[in-house]
């Protein structure tokens, strides 16, 4: 497993900060086609880093760390574009974002305390990431769905609930 930061995977992850001017210089100018291939192409960039990772014998706990951050802020700031915009409704997407700050903070926490850089694997979290990616969609496309904004924000709080025990109060695994 190679230790460097700079590498194949981390490029690729570092890259998806490059589809974000574009899908808001794309949302200002009515192009909600072309947004959507901005945000389709960070989502896409996500599946790829991993797969040079493993390729090229790379992957670190940096790499995992900074995969799952760039998903936070890439999908927070599109969020947080389209609440503002009023794309989406802000309330549930205000929720979503605070409880992704949470999210951050406890795996900073959580890597503290079992005393190495890691990503804190999450199934359930991972799950809710693609579904907010859905809404990214939806309120690019112009569909407001006020309900499964809010339905994602509960499943996120929900889910953070069961992390954050895992991470902050049950043992360590081995």
């Amino acid at each position: 497993m190679g230790g460097d930061i700079v590498n194949p995977a981390n490029a690729i992850t570092f890259s998806r900060f490059f589809t974000l001017p574009p899908f808001v210089m794309y949302m200002e100018q009515g192009k909600p086609q072309m947004a959507l291939l901005m945000a389709l192409l960070c989502g896409f960039m996500d599946l790829f880093d991993g797969m040079a990772a493993r390729k090229f014998d790379c992957s670190s706990a940096f790499g995992e760390f900074f995969d799952a951050a760039s998903d936070a802020i890439c999908y927070g700031f599109m969020l947080g574009y389209l609440a503002w915009s009023g794309h989406l409704p802000w309330e549930p997407i205000a929720l979503i974002c605070g409880l992704g700050a949470i999210n951050s903070v406890a795996r900073v926490l959580y890597a503290k305390r079992i005393g190495k850089a890691t990503n804190y694997r999450s199934w359930a979290m991972e799950r809710v990431v693609g579904y907010l990616a859905y809404l990214v969609g939806f309120g690019t496309a112009g569909i407001s769905p006020v309900f499964y904004a809010w339905a994602g924000a509960g499943l996120m709080l929900f889910i953070l609930g069961h992390d954050l025990k895992r991470m902050l109060i049950d043992p360590v695994p081995a």
